[in-house]
């Protein structure tokens, strides 16, 4: 474990009592004792550091001291824009993978979507979201990511278009070149928050990107290959992210 996550109802306290999954990892699998201590960190970002103090058959006290203030809601704790992944609803279980994967790369808001070509299952609804915030928990707490992101009920991809300010720079990644401009141009000017769009298994319908391009989205293309869409998505959040942490040095190039 590189971090401990905090309890999302933590709320600045100095001494919190830690029990049930939580307790049972810092005590049964780490093995640890009263007095390890071991970085946290809350559901916004913000840093601390965690004392364990005495420890009981089900439970343990833990003194919390903050080591960093908390940051920007919209901003990330690296200073890049806030990365929002919209994600289209793959087959079976590899969206337990995506969400796996985003969280360790820093994305700090994940929205699933049903599209033309997603299989829905509405009886897996409630069961899915606890399994994937439950997945997303353990990736922060063994990655060492700045936050937890949240993760939002599947909605229908056309709502998209009722939501278009929301979004912030807003890119859909696809398999066919659809324009003449590149990511690099699209992430060059000053931004707080961008949304990355990647489709379903056999990629979006023709009436999908017509309705994103009307929403605001810029369509990025993804390449030569076919991607699986759980590389997709790594993979376009992968091309955003390093050209967030070099762009000063390629426009200074420039």
């Amino acid at each position: 474990m590189k971090q401990f996550l905090l309890p999302r109802w933590y709320a600045g306290q100095a001494r919190i009592s830690i029990s049930g999954d939580d307790y049972r990892y810092l005590a049964r699998v780490l093995r640890l004792k009263s007095g390890a201590t071991l970085p946290a960190v809350d559901a916004h970002g913000a840093r601390y550091i965690m004392k364990l103090a005495a420890f009981s058959r089900s439970a343990c006290e833990a003194e919390i001291s903050p080591v960093a203030a908390a940051p920007k809601e919209a901003v990330s704790a690296s200073g890049s824009p806030a990365l929002t992944l919209l994600q289209c609803l793959p087959k079976g279980r590899k969206i337990d993978l995506i969400i796996r994967q985003a969280t360790e790369a820093g994305v700090s808001r994940i929205v699933l979507l049903e599209s033309e070509r997603s299989v829905a299952r509405e009886q897996e609804d409630a069961g899915r979201m606890r399994r994937l915030e439950k997945i997303a928990r353990e990736a922060l707490q063994q990655s060492g990511s700045p936050r937890l992101p949240s993760i939002e009920a599947p909605r229908p991809l056309a709502s998209l278009r009722d939501a278009a300010g929301e979004w912030g720079t807003a890119l859909f990644f696809h398999e066919e070149r659809l324009s003449g401009g590149t990511l690099h141009e699209l992430l060059a000017g000053p931004m707080e928050r961008i949304s990355i769009l990647i489709g379903p298994e056999g990629g979006l319908s023709s009436s999908e990107v017509d309705l994103l391009a009307g929403a605001g989205f810029h369509s990025v293309f993804l390449g030569g290959t076919v991607l699986r869409v759980e590389t997709a998505a790594i993979y376009a959040i992968a091309a955003v992210q390093t050209i967030l942490q070099e762009r000063d040095a390629w426009k200074a190039a420039h």
